[in-house]
């Protein structure tokens, strides 16, 4: 590694002689920065950025390795058994007694089993297997039951697979049988009484699987015959609809943990894996990916790119099985990102995972060739989950069927249920698969936790997300407009039917409706527009309409219609990490400097990338900066939020129009140039571009209930015009005219 010798003083004192003498000949900048005053509600707290923010200059580029640094490089099974012995399993061999998760600390030593087939690697493994059991012995004494769902009913079955197949066990082995047994018989999922939960659920699945193995594996066992028939209520369950209930990038996945690791073990064949049925849960995975590799989290999640684990194993299994190589090339789009986020000397730490790279290894098949994904953007739809009281056996018997009269058996897990009405699920823009590429994902579902048809769940651009969403449930406005009834005087349009519970359990939801009443796809850009009803239970119909302009930026405009009078305040809003330096009256730039991961203790990397957040300007409206921290501790992930805020009491019938322009750019520095603080102008951007964050390059030529047209020259020279037009009325721009209903045209460039 190249090393740079310290200057001396006397260098160093010329050296800003120099800069000094040559900024006084220098032109005068152009424009100081911006004073403005801008509204602030909660804590006055200020950032202090790592200067090497600003060190890779105004062009961003993906060929520059020291800003994008994120790898695109071929993946094969050489790959993750390369991070399985970086991790020493030799060294973790030594020490199987790891207690109630030994199952999924030891699977590097699985791989490496089943990569040699030698007993020097089985050995460990059975050893692992009878401290587990102790472990289970222990947890039950001093707590009567285990309540570890997840990754012994997901790897278990997977260690008794390679062991007997590779000849180190016997099926009838005393100490497998004993072991599992012992764990079906006291696993109580929700740490409680109940046992043998229902539906297709993060917690009924596991149990179901573990439970019916257990009676093909040992047909003589006494809850042979219940356990089967339990097993395949539940599987009948997830069946109906081949659907998850969650609609999120933490529990979704943790329901999907046991069926891609033991699928074809507990059917007996490969329905779960290669049914058309279930094509559209691996779809909405594969989607949801952006061109760099990451996952951006929404709903309850474990924070940034949480998800990319599961997924990206999720993805070479299924890839394995269906020979689709689509699947493939997400995967090692993730695995190169995880890559990035952890050098290769700390292969073992975070997202790197050893035990992840292990159950990649073992699916993974290098005869199915990698296969770019269609690279322009869709909108996909879902089945809708309700969410019932889940002691409720009535319920079950009507809704499920077959329930047990059995008190303590048989509930709902977490009360889910799929009604079987699809409703639309997210809108994927997407500019290609290639490094660097603009990405955007919008929530479209109106019964979610939190709800957030409309909200701008993830966008990306080389490599860097400018969302990310709190890690919990219940309400939470994400990058959309908020509308809240200030005087608290209106009846909440509630869900019609009375047997469904709200995420907090002490009432129904708000009976909101969503759909897509426009898309048209095009090699330049994206047209779409959502129609949401009853927002959050209000009077009231929201409408965005978006315009994913590719590479360059996405434009969105809300429209509000008030269907009641009622005394309001709504705002578009953006939550972020760091607002400004610079900031206007009705625009700000932001950031996020470090992803926050790992369920909230860590800070992830990323590339350097500024987004201006501009919302066209009313009379009316005030820019806020708001301190989220002090209404709502689950936001330390993402604590600040900027809004364009407008209060009023409309009339029934009145709309209110709020456009947006949301555009990534290098960040921007000013400059010092002097060292000596004279008065006058020290210190100042290159231009006004950068002055602004670019927002004195956006102009508004008309923004109105019935159209908005927008020009923009966000480079100089480059004239770029954004419609929004949903009446289709002839409209002039230029040497244009359209009726169409959104549009974009670039009419020069330099």
């Amino acid at each position: 590694m190249r090393t740079i010798p310290l200057l001396s003083a006397c260098n160093l004192l010329l050296l800003v002689s120099f800069a000094a003498r040559a900024a006084e000949t220098d032109p005068k900048p152009v424009q100081k920065p911006e004073r403005i005053d801008v509204q602030l509600q909660g804590a006055p707290t200020r950032y202090m950025v790592d200067v090497e923010r600003y060190r890779f200059g105004v062009t961003p580029s993906v060929t520059n390795a020291a800003f994008y640094p994120i790898p695109q490089d071929r993946i094969t099974r050489a790959d993750y058994m390369w991070v399985i012995d970086a991790s020493n399993p030799a060294e973790l061999a030594k020490h199987p007694n790891q207690g109630l998760y030994a199952p999924g600390n030891f699977l590097p030593v699985l791989a490496k089993y089943a990569q040699t087939g030698k007993a020097a690697w089985g050995r460990p493994i059975v050893a692992m297997l009878k401290e587990f059991h102790s472990a289970m012995r222990r947890e039950v004494a001093s707590n009567k039951w285990i309540s570890e769902f997840e990754f012994a009913a997901a790897y278990v079955p997977l260690y008794r697979k390679y062991l007997i197949s590779g000849g180190h066990l016997k099926p009838d082995d005393a100490l497998l049988r004993d072991m599992w047994l012992y764990y079906c018989r006291n696993l109580h999922v929700w740490d409680s009484e109940p046992t043998e939960w229902r539906g297709g659920c993060h917690r009924s699945l596991p149990e179901a699987i573990s439970k019916g193995l257990a009676a093909k594996w040992y047909p003589d066992i006494p809850e042979a015959a219940h356990w089967k028939r339990y097993s395949e209520l539940v599987l009948a369950d997830f069946w109906k609809y081949k659907d998850l209930p969650q609609n999120d990038t933490g529990y979704m996945l943790a329901a999907l943990t046991s069926i891609v690791c033991n699928g074809d073990q507990w059917t007996g064949d490969d329905r779960l894996y290669t049914d058309p049925g279930m094509k559209q849960l691996w779809e909405r995975l594969l989607v949801e990916v952006t061109p760099d590799g990451a996952v951006n989290p929404y709903g309850p999640n474990g924070g940034w790119n949480s998800g990319a684990f599961v997924t990206q194993y999720t993805m070479e299994r299924i890839g394995a099985k269906t020979r689709d190589g689509r699947y493939r090339f997400a995967a090692h789009k993730l695995f190169n990102y995880q890559r990035y986020q952890i050098p290769a000397d700390s292969a073992n730490s975070y997202n790197l995972s050893p035990r992840l790279a292990a159950l990649a290894w073992l699916f993974a098949d290098d005869t199915v060739k990698p296969v770019e994904p269609f690279g322009g953007s869709m909108w996909n739809s879902r089945v809708e989950a309700a969410r019932r009281p889940h002691t409720d056996k009535q319920l079950t018997e009507r809704l499920l069927g077959n329930a047990d009269p059995d008190a303590s058996l048989g509930h709902v897990c977490c009360g889910w249920f799929m009604t079987g009405r699809e409703w639309p699920n997210k809108l994927v823009m997407r500019s290609g698969w290639n490094a660097g590429d603009l990405f955007a994902l919008v929530e479209l579902h109106p019964t979610s936790f939190p709800a957030n048809p409309g909200g701008i769940m993830g966008l990306d651009r080389w490599g860097s997300p400018f969302t990310q969403i709190v890690t919990s449930k219940g309400a939470s406005a994400e990058n959309r407009a908020i509308i809240e009834d200030v005087g608290h005087t209106v009846k909440r349009r509630l869900h019609p039917d009375i047997t469904r519970i709200n995420e907090t359990w002490d009432g129904r939801p708000p009976d909101i409706r969503s759909e897509v009443t426009y898309f048209k796809e095009t090699p330049q850009a994206t047209y779409a527009r959502v129609r949401v009803e009853n927002v959050d239970g209000l009077p009231v119909v929201y409408e965005r309409e978006f315009v994913f302009v590719k590479n360059r930026f996405l434009a969105t405009r809300e429209i509000v219609t008030f269907e009641e009078s009622f005394n309001a305040r709504v705002a578009p809003l953006w939550n972020t990490h760091n607002i400004g330096p610079q900031i206007g009256s009705h625009w700000a730039n932001t950031f996020i400097h470090h992803p926050v991961a790992e369920n909230l203790t860590r800070s992830a990397k990323t590339p350097p990338v500024d987004l201006l957040v501009w919302f066209a300007p009313r009379t009316d409206c005030r820019l806020q900066v708001v301190d989220r921290l002090q209404d709502d501790p689950r936001a330390v992930a993402c604590p600040n939020q900027v809004r364009y805020v407008w209060e009023g009491t409309p009339a029934a019938g009145k709309k209110l129009v709020f456009t947006q322009v949301y555009f990534p750019h290098a960040p921007y520095k000013p400059r010092p140039t002097s060292n000596n603080p004279n008065p006058g102008v020290t210190a100042a951007y290159a231009d006004e571009l950068q002055a602004t964050a670019n927002a004195s390059g956006i102009k508004v030529v008309r923004d109105d209930a019935e159209a908005s047209i927008l020009r923009l020259e966000l480079e100089a020279g480059r004239v770029e015009w954004v419609v929004f037009n949903p009446r289709n009325s002839l409209l002039d721009l230029d040497a244009i005219q359209t009726k169409e209903p959104l549009g974009y045209w670039m009419l020069s460039q330099p």
